[in-house]
């Protein structure tokens, strides 16, 4: 009994503040709605989860884990993943390898966080990435398309299912953390400006969204063309659609720096709605990108996955075994190798 009292308490702590994170989205999603439709206009107001998602390409829930809660979750994940304190790391398919990822996602904060920006209930994609002192600082997306005109790929042309595909990343440590995004880019299949957002770079003119500003807000015309530089906070989860334009960045004083040596812990999961989008999604990942290496989830958390229907209904099968023809659209390092692809899946002619 003694032994187990630890355990039951962090479970109950765990729940308690599950609770209260739920309470605080319901809150959001609620005062947003009943707000006034004669309020005036006002760019800093806050909207809904799923109306920036749909707008902006982004979502922000701030506070989600209090700080204590992210520093037990730190130090449970650096000691599964070996990581030492000063030394980048980088791993992906985090709920295959690492307990305290598959802990912390059934737990229900992140997912019940998806659900409002969604809409819907969510579906695991597997993918997932844990990062210590990591950044990406060149501009790009996420998705399974990403060519300079992406207008044929299927996650554009498919206007007839919703595409409702989202990281969500979780920031467990966050000195000086940020992530640039470019606001509405997800309804582009045109590559960004990029040699244009460079200039306003250097020239310090990015949008900086600070942790006393309010992120889930309708941008401008003029906003959506400037790059945004929105400061994490320990305990904040970002969700943003796996089309926008997104960079890593770092913020100190309100201003960009390029000090990268400050600690950032993330780890990200990738969801969906249950369409082909999401399934598409999930066979890009796990069996397009074999230098990745994801594999088969343990059966145990894949049965879980099964019992709270975060399952995708056609299951972990290969999307694109029956899709070939949607392969000549896929993004891949190595370009060379899109002939090989082709013909591994019988899609010369596609």
């Amino acid at each position: 009994m003694t032994s187990q009292a630890p355990a039951e308490q962090a479970r109950r702590v765990l729940g308690q503040a599950r609770r209260v994170a739920t309470r605080n989205i319901r809150r959001m999603v609620s005062e947003t709605r009943t707000r006034p439709a004669t309020a005036p206009a006002d760019t800093a107001a806050r909207l809904a989860p799923a109306t920036a998602l749909r707008e902006n390409g982004f979502t922000v829930f701030r506070g989600l884990f209090t700080p204590a809660e992210c520093a037990r979750l730190a130090a449970e994940l650096k000691a599964e993943a070996g990581i030492r304190n000063g030394v980048k790391f980088t791993k992906v398919d985090a709920t295959l390898h690492f307990p305290a990822a598959r802990r912390v996602m059934l737990e229900g904060r992140i997912i019940d966080a998806v659900r409002s920006a969604l809409g819907a209930q969510p579906r695991y994609l597997q993918v997932g990435d844990l990062h210590y002192l990591h950044d990406t600082a060149a501009w790009h997306r996420d998705s399974v398309h990403r060519a300079t005109d992406s207008s044929e790929a299927p996650d554009w042309r498919n206007t007839d299912v919703p595409f409702g595909v989202v990281k969500a990343i979780l920031y467990m440590e966050a000195d000086n953390a940020a992530m640039g995004l470019m606001g509405g880019s997800h309804a582009s299949p045109i590559e960004m400006d990029k040699a244009r957002v460079q200039r306003i770079e250097d020239a310090h003119g990015q949008l900086v969204i600070g942790p006393g500003e309010e992120p889930n807000r309708r941008l401008s015309a003029a906003q959506k063309a400037t790059p945004i530089a929105w400061k994490a906070e320990v305990g904040d989860v970002l969700v943003f659609d796996e089309r926008t334009y997104h960079a890593g960045r770092r913020v100190d004083a309100g201003q960009v720096t390029a000090n990268r040596e400050a600690p950032k812990f993330t780890l990200s999961l990738v969801f969906g709605l249950d369409n082909e989008h999401s399934f598409r999604m999930h066979s890009y990942f796990r069996y397009v990108r074999t230098e990745l290496s994801y594999r088969d989830l343990p059966a145990e958390f894949a049965g879980e996955l099964e019992r709270r229907d975060l399952v995708p209904s056609r299951g972990w099968s290969n999307f694109y075994a029956e899709h070939p023809e949607d392969l000549k659209h896929v993004y891949l390092p190595n370009p060379a190798r899109m002939a090989d692809l082709l013909r591994e899946y019988g899609a010369v002619d596609a």
